[in-house]
């Protein structure tokens, strides 16, 4: 059961998402809450299999954003639809960075409304 609402993104590509050990981009934040996300990408990602991630995004100050969280692949599939592979990710451990980040958006959906 989902513990947290999901932010959705209208541009798929707001949140890029890297292999931090390896400092390559394996995809993009389909959508984020702060207890994980959904990754989409150009590879199956193991369900089982943990990831050290670093998440840069601009914000809308036009300021660079970058976090670096941990998280664990729940499912993983492809959408024949968008030819994308998607992930549901689950933080691993504590993660106040990132959970200040999902925060910091949530606050900023809730001021333009």
């Amino acid at each position: 059961m989902r513990q947290s609402s999901r932010i959705t993104f209208r541009s798929t590509f707001r949140i890029k998402i890297s292999d931090r050990e390896r400092d390559t981009l394996i995809g993009y934040a389909g959508d984020v809450s702060e207890c994980g996300m959904k990754l989409l990408g150009d590879s199956l990602v193991e369900p089982g299999r943990e990831l050290k991630l670093r998440l840069r995004m601009r914000d809308r100050d036009g300021e660079m954003r970058q976090v670096d969280v941990d998280m664990v692949c729940q499912w993983s599939q492809e959408n024949s639809r968008t030819g994308f592979f998607e992930a549901g990710l689950a933080v691993v451990g504590e993660a106040p960075a990132y959970v200040r980040l999902i925060d910091g958006m949530r606050n900023k959906r809730k001021e333009q409304v």
